[in-house]
Order: C-alpha cells, then sequence, then structure tokens
C-alpha cells in the first residue's frame, strides 16, 4: 500500500507539475508543409503543439484538436485541448499559425492559466 500511496504521489505531482509549467505559457515553433491544399490533419497539428510544449516542459501533454482538417493561413487561431495523460484538468491553448504562403509555418502557442470549466 505504501508503495502504491508513492506512485499516486509522483504521478500527481507530474501532473502538478505539466499544469503550473503549462498554464500561462506561450510557446513557439515551426514546421512545413508541402501540401498544395495548406491544410494539414488534427494529427498532424497536434504533434507541433505538443513539439512546443515539449521545449518547455518534461511531461509529454494530450493534446486534441479536434477532427477537422486544419487549415493553414496566416493569423488563423487553432483552439485545442491539453492535459496530461489519465487526467480529467484541461486546459484551453490557442495557437497562432503564421505562414508567408509557402510550405513553412510558424505556430504561437498559448495555453490558458485556468483549467476549462
Amino acid at each position: 500500500m505504501h508503495q502504491r500511496t508513492t506512485t499516486t504521489l509522483a504521478t500527481l505531482t507530474a501532473t502538478i507539475t505539466l499544469a503550473v509549467t503549462l498554464s500561462g505559457c506561450t510557446v513557439t515553433t515551426s514546421t512545413s508543409t508541402a501540401s498544395s491544399s495548406r491544410t494539414v490533419t488534427p494529427e498532424a497539428f497536434e504533434q507541433v503543439v505538443v513539439d512546443a510544449l515539449a521545449d518547455i516542459s518534461d511531461a509529454t501533454p494530450e493534446v486534441d484538436c479536434g477532427e477537422d482538417d486544419i487549415a493553414i493561413e496566416d493569423g488563423a487561431e487553432v483552439h485545442c485541448d491539453v492535459n496530461t495523460a489519465g487526467y480529467d484538468v484541461v486546459y484551453d491553448s490557442v495557437s497562432t499559425i503564421s505562414t508567408d504562403g509557402g510550405d513553412e509555418y510558424h505556430v504561437d502557442v498559448e495555453v490558458a492559466d485556468q483549467p476549462k470549466g
């Protein structure tokens, strides 16, 4: 029982660390797309957000950006849910896309200060 409590405490600590680390943060990353339609799958975009957030946290968040393809347009904002695996505490994030119309695009990710209610 003591081991189980320690494991639970360690997991809780990791969750709190991720929440404290990510809440209210803004991070930036760049990537490229060779698609002529200038869209990416939600899974591809989610990975870009995960990579950006990994730059500021040791924990790897789960990111959900919905089910629809995401248009890569300069100034577009994409809302995604961010949380720690196995926990119900979910934060909203806004990823702002910057692109010059070429294959590469840049993403600024901002995570809300408070969890979604």
